[in-house]
């Protein structure tokens, strides 16, 4: 999918403009994921599992806020926004992940954690191009900085520390004990978030013609 975003002068300032907004989405649910995550990491043994949850969840509470506040500054309001079906389903579908098991909910964290990453690469790309076209160089710095500082360490600090939990851990081991890691069933919830990813990725770009913002 970066490669399809490699080249942003290509592309609208509608549909720059439409992909922020998308992206806030997640943003804006962001904790709620993170919170049943930690409610659903209670059933493991080790409680150090919750506890980086809700950590992460103390560092995101703002940030949607913050996200918000930046985009309007460039004149993106996440307001004025018609539903895109394919950005519910894919909320729906990482939620069913985390709730189905607590393994399959630490392996989708995990996925979902590895790639906001990429997003925010991706996300801090598309603000500078959208920034440079509107001449708002002073205006954007709170966006720069909002994708700066999830690429300075947060982002990967999340995955991190994650990841620390299935170290070590094999996918043929068979028969996990009540409480403890099953690593298949985290690695199922990882390719299915991985998945679920990808299938949105591919929905939104295929609106590079189509987009719509309401008037």
């Amino acid at each position: 999918m970066k490669d399809r975003l490699s080249d942003l002068s290509r592309f609208s300032d509608t549909f720059l403009d439409w992909l922020m907004i998308e992206h806030y989405q997640f943003s804006a649910r962001n904790t709620g994921f993170l919170a049943a995550a930690a409610d659903v990491a209670q059933k493991f043994t080790n409680t150090d599992i919750e506890g980086e949850l809700r950590r992460n969840l103390a560092e995101e509470n703002s940030h949607a806020a913050m996200y918000k506040r930046a985009l309007a500054d460039i004149r993106v309001d996440v307001d004025n926004r018609i539903e895109f079906p394919p950005t519910p389903y894919f909320f729906y579908r990482i939620a069913k992940l985390i709730g189905e098991d607590p393994s399959r909910m630490l392996g989708a964290m995990y996925a979902t954690e590895t790639a906001a990453i990429f997003e925010h690469e991706v996300f801090r790309d598309i603000s500078k191009e959208v920034i440079v076209r509107r001449h708002l160089s002073s205006e954007g710095r709170g966006l720069q900085y909002f994708h700066d500082m999830h690429l300075g360490g947060v982002e990967q600090s999340h995955k991190d520390e994650l990841g620390i939990f299935m170290v070590g851990m094999k996918v043929e081991d068979q028969g996990a004990a009540e409480g403890s890691i099953d690593a298949a069933l985290a690695l199922q919830g990882g390719r299915s978030a991985i998945d679920a990813m990808r299938q949105w990725w591919q929905d939104l770009l295929s609106q590079a013609t189509e987009v719509r913002i309401a008037a």
